[in-house]
């Protein structure tokens, strides 16, 4: 059967004050009649009719994956994110760039049983700020340790882009990354705060110090770390300086205090996670930065989807990641796997893109089956020809020059078992299902202050009046002095 406007006058039908079942609203459905009702989906009740006057809610209450393809500005927060958050009652991990979602759901996650962490280095909102260093997944001297020691070099690392010869150095420094870390772990068990800001400061060190480093390596008699000393100790200098280099770079991330407190130590336990506690987790980086510390927001995503694998069942309620933002994470095998292959695990993606061209990109031998693992597929705001005809050769939608011509509050959506249709996005604004649920957005909010808060107090100057004291000077050195003790040394 296939789907065609009714242009029959009946009167609108307006929105439902409630919603029976927990599953994620994905749209209210605009077709008139009794709807079909794939395996996995609940649209409305069994007894409607073409006579009804509310809109029937769409809800996923399956185990699969989904995904939403919008430009900036066009809703998916307004329209997917937060209405999910106000409904979905199971563990989340939210991407957040600017924090609104945490502003205005962290009540209501709190009301539903939700501890709500909030991992906010830069300070950019006014809730408490939580903390994760995500050496945590790392358990010494288990069988997954050096497994997972890789794992956070390769998300540090960030390989995209690089090949032939950098490929090689990059390759080398994931290895002395490997080993440094280990040794830190292995040689400070009952010192494990800050490893990330000392890890930096070993790749920091000249020649020198890290020759002695690697004589503190072998004297550990460690097997283990018996390649990264030799690393260390190489006759070339530019070879080492090479390893170096690189590896100083894959942790610029880690600049400056806020992100170095923010991964000291952490204020929950990633346990929480695999057991599937009730906890929301917000992962505030500002649009701005996610350039220049998305590898922050990787190596925090990349460490809470293992926490999940490591699951040896699936728990009563999935674990749901919104993903806003996902080409900034770059290509994450983590993610192209929990699409592909860890569904099993209670793990449910929503990732949320600007077009196709940016998934194709980033996952050219993967993109088609990430599409196809994902059993809701959402657009709206579609800008040109050239992306509607795309969006309907993936989807099958029959009349492409159409998506130019929604309405503000209509999409397009394809659901595993049906054709793509067209359906009303929600709207946690206005939608009578969240009225009281949420908390005002402190972006539209004009009492709050423009400017951003300062990471230390205002200075507090004061002129010294000609009554008091004056400092005393710092002594006078005579430089024939320091000339006859620079001679001794040399």
């Amino acid at each position: 059967m296939t789907l065609v406007p009714d242009d029959s006058p009946l009167p609108p039908r307006r929105l439902p004050s409630s919603v029976e079942g927990d599953g994620l609203l994905v749209g209210w459905s605009l077709e008139q009649g009794q709807p079909h009702q794939p395996f996995g989906f609940r649209i409305g009740a069994p007894t409607t009719n073409a006579n009804q006057e509310q809109l029937d809610p769409i809800l996923f209450e399956g185990s699969g994956h989904l995904m939403t393809i919008a430009p900036t500005g066009s809703g998916k927060g307004t329209g997917c994110i937060i209405p999910t958050l106000l409904r979905y009652p199971g563990p989340v991990i939210v991407v957040d760039p600017k924090g609104e979602n945490a502003a205005v759901t962290a009540r209501r996650r709190r009301q539903m049983g939700h501890r709500v962490i909030v991992l906010d280095p830069m300070g950019i909102t006014d809730l408490p700020a939580d903390r994760l260093d995500p050496t945590d997944i790392v358990i010494p001297n288990s069988r997954t340790e050096l497994d997972d020691i890789a794992m956070l070099s390769e998300l540090m690392m960030e390989s995209h882009g690089f090949d032939g010869r950098d490929r090689f150095w990059l390759q080398r420094a994931q290895q002395v990354l490997n080993g440094l870390l280990l040794y830190l772990i292995r040689s400070q068990p009952e010192q494990r705060k800050g490893l990330l800001g000392k890890l930096r400061k070993m790749v920091s060190q000249d020649t020198e110090e890290l020759a002695k480093l690697a004589e503190r390596m072998r004297q550990m008699q460690d097997p283990d770390l018996e390649a990264t000393a030799a690393s260390l100790t190489l006759p070339a200098e530019t070879t080492l300086a090479g390893y170096m280099a690189f590896a100083q770079n894959s942790l610029g991330f880690l600049r400056g205090e806020a992100v170095l407190e923010a991964t000291q130590d952490s204020t929950f336990s990633l346990d929480d996670v695999t057991r599937g506690e009730l906890v929301s987790i917000y992962l505030v980086i500002p649009p701005e930065k996610l350039e220049s510390h998305g590898r922050l927001l990787r190596l925090w995503i990349g460490v809470l989807i293992a926490a999940v694998v490591r699951r040896r069942r699936a728990p009563a309620l999935r674990t749901l990641f919104l993903l806003d933002e996902a080409p900034q994470l770059g290509p994450l095998p983590q993610l192209r796997q929990a699409i592909t292959l860890l569904r099993g695990y209670g793990l449910q993606t929503w990732s949320f893109w600007q077009d196709m061209s940016q998934l194709r990109q980033l996952y050219p031998q993967d993109w088609q089956t990430m599409l196809n693992n994902c059993r809701v597929v959402q657009s709206f705001g579609v800008p040109n020809m050239n992306a509607a005809m795309d969006l309907a050769t993936l989807t099958g939608f029959p009349r492409p020059e159409e998506l130019l011509d929604l309405d503000f509050d209509e999409m397009l959506l394809m659901i595993a078992g049906d054709e793509a249709r067209l359906a009303r996005r929600p709207e946690y604004r206005s939608d009578p299902l969240f009225r009281g649920q949420f908390d005002r957005n402190p972006l539209h909010d004009s009492s709050r202050e423009i400017m951003p808060q300062a990471l230390r107090p205002q200075r507090r100057l004061r002129r010294v009046s000609p009554s008091r004291p004056k400092p005393t000077p710092p002594p006078v050195v005579d430089p024939a002095f320091l000339d006859r003790l620079l001679a001794q040394w040399a």
